[in-house]
Parts: structure tokens; C-alpha cells; sequence
């Protein structure tokens, strides 16, 4: 059991510590750069990759996806009142217990504990979860944002949206790609895990965080109570097997730390996002190995 819970968890492990070693070091890191191109080359071949090499149906796709919006939603209300119970500011701190780390730190666990497969299903909860942040986390933050409906448009035609396009018509339709365009996008696809963790370990490096009480107590918010809602949700719901696992392993990750440069950008208590962001990574390294135990 311990080798199969080292053989999920090191490969992810080693490539954060890479990441933090590299921030403390002062290396130079070009995040904006290496994000860009994750986000507008690298994921959206990896989510055509793992849908269209995937043995998933088109109903478990939007099986995980809805799941994953029922989730974020509990989760969201209980974040609301415990927030407020505890004299918090909801606008700064409700993105960051709402909105877990499902692409950095999500896709690659669930890919190593659950195959491609897995891979494919944590695409329909990551979706989900980007298009929430977009959508309501950001207007959240900035009420000067615009409306829902525009940043809803501009969002759809994300890269990251229209390969998920591609790769469920790609499903439905048995369709296979030319074979020069398949090792193409495989070979596009494989830097994108790797940027992904290592990047979070410079963010990690890079955070400064105070409040370390409070930020405790939120980040158990974000595992335990993303843990029981996601519980509820797969038991309602019947959901089973691998799509069952995928969704408690989502919604067990740690703040993305996204939220953190949301918070900066619009100077909502960056330093206590931070801090949860932080927190919350460290208890979830604790958490996932139990979750895994138990569905390994």
C-alpha cells in the first residue's frame, strides 16, 4: 500500500520541491511566460490527448462535470457562512476556501492514481471549476469587472474551452486525429504537467503569509468541508469507480494559487489569501495520501 501511495504522490512531490528549490535560489523563472504557454499550448493538447485517448464515456464526462459544479457550490455556501460567523472578509477570502487547486496539483494526482482515464475526468472538474472563477470569482473581487455574460463570452473562447470542444466531439464521434497530428499533440502535451508543478513550487516559494491561525482554519474549510460536500454529492449522485475517486480527489486539493495573484491584483488581503494558499497545500500533502489509502 505504501509503494502504491509513494508511486501516486512522489512524482508530484519531487517536481514542486524542483519548483521551490528554484524560487529560493533566486533563479530567475519566467512564470508569465511559462503560464501562457501551459495555459494556451500545453493544457489544451493535453485535454485533447487524454479525452480522445480515453476509454470515458460522453455521460461520465458531464457526470464529473456536473458533480464538480454541485461541489464548488456547497462549498462555496459554506464558506460564505463560516466566513461570516467569524467577522472574515467574504469578498477576499470566499475565492480562496471556494476555488481548490484542480489543474496544478489535481490533474497530475488524479492521472497517477487513476490512469488516463482519471486524467480525462479531472479535465471535466477542472473545466468547471476555471469557468466558476472566471465567472463568479473574479466580479467577486472586482465589481468593476463587467458583467457575468461578457466575461462568459471572452472565457468560451479560451483555447483551454475549445479543446474540450474538440476532444468530446472527438469522443462521441470515434473519431481518431491523422496519426502526425496525434504525436503532435501528445509531444505538446507532455511539458504541460511538468511546468505546472514545478511553476506552483515557485509560487510557493515566493508567497509571504501571516495569520497562520485563521489561515489553518480556513484551509481545513477547504479540505475537509470540499471533502464532505464532494462525499454527499457522489453518494446523491450514485456515482462509482474512478469518476467517484476523481471528484473526492478534486475537491480535497489545496487553494489554487490563482486566487493568491487575484488577490493581489485587486488588493483583497493578498497576504491572508496567501496564507490559506500556503496552509492549505502543506494539510493536503496529510490529506491526499489518506484519501488515496482509502480508494487505492
Amino acid at each position: 500500500m505504501f509503494l502504491a501511495l509513494w508511486n501516486v504522490m512522489a512524482p508530484v512531490l519531487i517536481a514542486i520541491t524542483i519548483g521551490y528549490c528554484w524560487g529560493r535560489s533566486q533563479v530567475p523563472y519566467a512564470a508569465e511566460f511559462v503560464t501562457r504557454a501551459v495555459m494556451n499550448i500545453g493544457a489544451p493538447c493535453l485535454v485533447v490527448s487524454a479525452i480522445s485517448r480515453s476509454e470515458i464515456s460522453g455521460s461520465e464526462f458531464a457526470e464529473v462535470a456536473g458533480a464538480a459544479a454541485l461541489v464548488l457550490a456547497g462549498t462555496a455556501l459554506l464558506g460564505w457562512g463560516a466566513i461570516r460567523a467569524t467577522g472574515g472578509d467574504i469578498r477576499a477570502l470566499l475565492p480562496s476556501v471556494t476555488f481548490p487547486n484542480n489543474g496544478n496539483m489535481g490533474l497530475p494526482l488524479c492521472l497517477f492514481a487513476f490512469g488516463q482515464e482519471g486524467l480525462a475526468l479531472a479535465v471535466g472538474f477542472f473545466i468547471v471549476q476555471m469557468t466558476a472563477m472566471m465567472v463568479f470569482g473574479i466580479p467577486l473581487l472586482d465589481r468593476q469587472s463587467g458583467n457575468i455574460w461578457s466575461i462568459l463570452k471572452g472565457f468560451a473562447f479560451q483555447p483551454l474551452i475549445l479543446s474540450v470542444i474538440i476532444g468530446l466531439v472527438l469522443l462521441v464521434g470515434n473519431i481518431a486525429l491523422p496519426q502526425w497530428l496525434d504525436r503532435s499533440v501528445e509531444l505538446l502535451a507532455g511539458f504541460t504537467i511538468p511546468l505546472m508543478l514545478i511553476t506552483l513550487g515557485v509560487s510557493l516559494s515566493t508567497l509571504s503569509t501571516s495569520g497562520w491561525w485563521r489561515s489553518l482554519g480556513y484551509s481545513t474549510l477547504r479540505i475537509g468541508g470540499g471533502l464532505v460536500i464532494a462525499w454527499l454529492v457522489v453518494e446523491w449522485l450514485d456515482i462509482t469507480g474512478t469518476a467517484r475517486g476523481v471528484v473526492l480527489l478534486q475537491a480535497i486539493m489545496p487553494a489554487a494559487v490563482f486566487n493568491y495573484l487575484l488577490a493581489l491584483k485587486y488588493d483583497q488581503e493578498p497576504t491572508a489569501v496567501a496564507g490559506i494558499v500556503v496552509a492549505s497545500t502543506v494539510m493536503a500533502l496529510v490529506a491526499v495520501p489518506v484519501l488515496l489509502a482509502v480508494l487505492l
